[in-house]
């Protein structure tokens, strides 16, 4: 019998038979999906982040055993059953409640009245929080799975070069060393088994569920420790508050909807001007135009006779307001910008779907927010932030003016969420160009008001002053000024470099009426923040919001209406008012109070 060639000895002759270009191609392309998967699986079974649960900061990884499963240490545990694929869990081991804004002098009954105020928060809209955690668990396991990926490439790259292009000859040689194999396939195992144990362990069932979480969507969790005997306690009050919270602005949403639906305005205002509404409120004739608290609105008048002066700024719009002597746009470019304006929602997150809605019912082109949208500026309170950009339409721009409950952790979170945080610098969008920057100072509940940086609030509306008249002498002039403090929006209309000031922070509406060379206008809050009165749950106060028409041919603001919300879930619009004409000369008007100027 003769003796096989070398090539008949082979075990794969068909691949020794391809040119050795194609087997290295074939090499190439197999390594780099090989250390792909790995990669991917690495990446997703080691996914980590750092996020918020109510008050708390919250560690979130991954996991392999099918289970959510939120550890409240001491406490016990909370088990729901996973609903993701290929048996994805997440853990989430609930830490420590920041203190990283509080100061010494911080009253501990007032933090820990706010404590539960972020509780209920977070109970009444847990969908923002999970989903900022998934996003986070997700950024992560894709930035890990990239530097597996290019480090298993880097490994098989040198591991080629060092062997001189006979790695697989090396590799075959010390295979067949005594008790390599052995030794090769208990590491191997070592190092996958062992932690697929840990990540695949599940509870085991542990636990019982709770007949007070009965149709809720918590109704077949399993609860362990003394969390159980918690939520048996405890937890009918918390649902029927969730209950409540919900109910209440499913039906101001409803309304606002309803009142849409039988405006015959929704848009932009009719031909003729509203009746009898010259100098009054549509729901109360014959009174001044109310503010968002049911009180007058703060216009000048005479100090004789008590009545409105020639510059009440609530009346209403005619066609000849409309008229411009500027000339017609050569294509339809030039239309009104609608803004829908919000402020002070102090993280009352039951009204993210009704902002969104407003933002959608009246074609808002853009959303501003006059400020403090969280209630301490915590890391936790990022799910707050979360709640109202996810409840924004897609493609409608967010312009923020942070307030003193607005840190720099909150800016940060706002960019994160997509929104354009105003830092001193001039924004143009939808061709209106904006200035605005962050308030100086901070406060959180039981603690004084203090400076976040060394600037006083009307240093920097000075500031504010300087940088936008130098615009205009370049030739490119602010259009509104947006910032939360009034008393940091008039020096600019005083000097005449900005026709409109937009301002929130003391919880109620003034004007707009002139100042200055300008318009200023004051919005109440959006959440119903009032004096003392906390935003959590169903509407304490009146809320409201404010749709502004901006010309762009003229650069002056046209006409607003106010979306008017009261605790009874009742939703007016107003009719459309025109803004005052912007003085020729100076004006000089009453101040606000600053002794009515809320903690809040």
């Amino acid at each position: 019998m003769s003796e096989q060639t070398p090539a008949q000895r082979r075990r794969f002759e068909w691949w020794h038979r391809l040119r050795p270009l194609t087997r290295r191609t074939i090499r190439v392309v197999l390594a780099f999906v090989a250390s792909g998967v790995a990669g991917i699986a690495f990446g997703v079974v080691t996914a980590s982040t750092e996020g918020s649960l109510g008050p708390h900061v919250a560690e979130y990884s991954t996991t392999l055993n099918g289970e959510l499963t939120v550890h409240m240490g001491p406490l016990g545990a909370l088990i729901v059953d996973s609903p993701l694929p290929l048996r994805l869990g997440v853990d989430a081991l609930v830490k420590e409640i920041p203190d990283q804004l509080s100061t010494p002098d911080a009253d501990p009954v007032a933090g820990l009245t706010a404590d539960l105020a972020s509780y209920s928060q977070f109970l009444a809209n847990p969908a923002a929080a999970i989903n900022e955690a998934v996003d986070g668990l997700v950024a992560d396991a894709v930035g890990r799975s990239v530097v597996a990926w290019s480090l298993l490439l880097v490994l098989v790259a040198l591991g080629r070069l060092a062997a001189h292009g006979v790695l697989r000859d090396a590799a075959r040689s010390a295979w067949r060393q005594q008790g390599v194999p052995a030794v090769s396939i208990t590491l191997a195992l070592a190092l996958v088994a062992l932690p697929l144990i840990e990540t695949t362990r599940t509870s085991g069932g542990a636990g019982r569920t709770s007949a007070i979480l009965a149709g809720t969507p918590l109704a077949d969790a399993r609860i362990t420790g003394r969390l159980a005997t918690i939520v048996d306690y405890y937890g009918g009050y918390v649902v029927d508050a969730i209950n409540d919270n919900s109910s209440f602005y499913a039906e101001v949403e409803q309304n606002l909807r309803t009142a849409y639906d039988v405006d015959a305005a929704p848009l932009a205002p009719t031909d003729e001007p509203p009746e009898d509404t010259a100098t009054t409120d549509p729901a109360q004739p014959g009174q001044p135009a109310g503010d968002a608290t049911g009180g007058a609105s703060e216009v000048p008048v005479d100090g004789a006779s008590g009545e409105p002066t020639a510059d009440e700024p609530t009346h209403p719009r005619t066609p000849a307001d409309a008229a411009s002597d500027a000339p017609e746009p050569a294509d339809g470019a030039d239309e009104p910008v609608t803004m829908l304006l919000v402020s002070d929602l102090h993280c009352n997150v039951g009204m993210a779907p009704v902002v969104g809605a407003a933002v959608e019912l009246s074609g808002a082109q853009i959303l501003l927010n006059a400020g403090d949208t969280v209630m301490g500026g915590t890391s936790v309170e990022s799910f707050c932030v979360t709640s109202f950009a996810d409840a924004v339409p897609d493609g409608v721009p967010t312009l923020v003016a942070d307030g003193n409950h607005d840190s720099s952790l909150t800016a940060e979170q706002q960019r994160e969420a997509g929104w354009t945080v105003l830092s001193g610098e001039p924004v143009e969008v939808h061709g209106i160009t904006f200035l605005g920057d962050t308030d100086p100072t901070i406060t959180s509940l039981g603690a004084p008001t203090r400076p976040q940086r060394d600037e006083t609030v009307l240093e920097m509306g000075n500031r504010l002053r300087e940088s936008a008249c130098e615009l205009q002498e370049a030739g490119d002039p602010i259009d509104i000024l947006l910032i939360h403090s009034p008393y940091a929006g008039r020096q600019v209309l005083e000097a005449g470099c900005a026709p409109l000031s937009i301002s929130g922070h003391l919880h109620r509406r003034i004007g707009p009426w002139q100042k200055g060379y300008g318009v200023q206008y004051v919005t109440a809050s959006t959440a119903g923040a009032g004096y003392g009165t906390p935003t959590i749950g169903p509407l304490q106060n009146p809320a409201v919001m404010t749709l502004i028409r901006w010309d762009p041919r003229t650069h002056r603001p046209l006409d607003y209406r106010l979306i008017q919300l009261q605790p009874d879930t009742s939703v007016s619009l107003t009719p459309w008012y025109a803004f005052p004409e912007q003085p020729q000369e100076f004006v000089d008007l009453p101040e606000p109070d600053p002794a009515d100027d809320p903690v809040g």
